[in-house]
């Protein structure tokens, strides 16, 4: 038997590093193909893990990647001009109210060439939105209001309006003001279809208020557009506790339709563009 001590074997020192990299390598294997632009991929290759590029005979020419959203007509016509090709194309989306010009479409079949996909990946799009005074209008469409606040808001808002004329429509809000406080029994149609409200003071003096059952107001639909004229139909609630007003559209969705419809168009002939009506899933 020896009489030398026992050596304790030492283990190497731990290198953080070398698991790090073990990880990295693990994660480059799993998952070795890049996408580049253009439709290019790429594949990372051991031991160096270079980026070598996976040839494809349907991969698409290098191409632009670009999707554009602007405020208002004028701007998609001045970028569709810039950047259109024979073809590019404009689809319209009424129920989004959104108009797409896709500027890198697929060729079309008016030659003898075969058609070919395009990229589909450069579009500028309208999209459009609601007018100030549509929104300021629309909130209280519908819903009843006192006195007093309507005649408020007829009060302020009466530049808007073109039949009757606004000083018309500010005398009436004034005597809806007025009549506070009074006792109303009944609303008749006249012959010339305005509306015959009947009220009872305090001391039981008997007046009559006329006011028409329907207005235009004359505002953009949409922000960036002409003003056209929109109709309203007055409201009446009357009741021994007070008198209730409001409006309702007459046929808006309809001017909504055809605005869009017109805008549309107008695009298309600024651009010279074919225009398509519908949707697409990579507009």
């Amino acid at each position: 038997m020896s009489d030398l001590p026992e050596i304790a074997e030492i283990e190497p020192p731990y290198d953080p590093r070398s698991a790090l990299e073990v990880a990295l390598t693990s994660a480059r294997l799993s998952d070795p193909v890049v996408a580049g632009d253009n439709g290019q991929r790429f594949v990372l290759t051991p031991p160096e893990f270079k980026l070598t590029e996976i040839p494809s005979a349907h991969r698409l020419p290098p191409h632009i990647i670009q999707a554009v959203t602007v405020d208002d007509a004028e701007s998609l016509i001045r970028y569709a001009n810039r950047f259109s090709s024979p073809a590019s194309v404009i689809i319209a989306d009424i129920d989004a109210l959104c108009v797409h010009t896709c500027l890198d479409w697929h060729k079309d079949n008016q030659d003898q060439e075969l058609l070919a996909p395009g990229a589909r990946k450069h579009t500028a799009t309208l999209k459009l939105r609601e007018s100030e005074e549509f929104k300021r209008w629309n909130a209280i469409q519908n819903t009843m209001l006192d006195q007093m606040e309507f005649a408020e808001f007829l009060d302020e808002n009466a530049s808007d309006i073109v039949t009757p004329d606004p000083a018309t429509m500010i005398e009436i809000a004034r005597d809806l003001e007025a009549t506070q406080g009074v006792n109303f029994k009944a609303s008749t149609r006249l012959q010339t279809g305005e509306r015959c409200i009947t009220y009872e003071t305090e001391t039981l003096t008997k007046g009559e208020m006329t006011v028409p059952t329907q207005f235009t107001i004359q505002i953009p639909l949409f922000v960036g557009e002409e003003p056209i004229d929109i109709t309203a139909s007055f409201r009446f609630r009357v009741n021994p506790s007070g008198l209730k007003l409001g409006f309702v559209w007459r046929r808006v969705e309809y001017r909504r339709q055809a605005e869009f419809q017109a805008i549309a168009h107008r695009i298309s002939e600024g651009t010279g563009l074919a225009l398509m009506f519908g949707r697409t899933s990579n507009p």
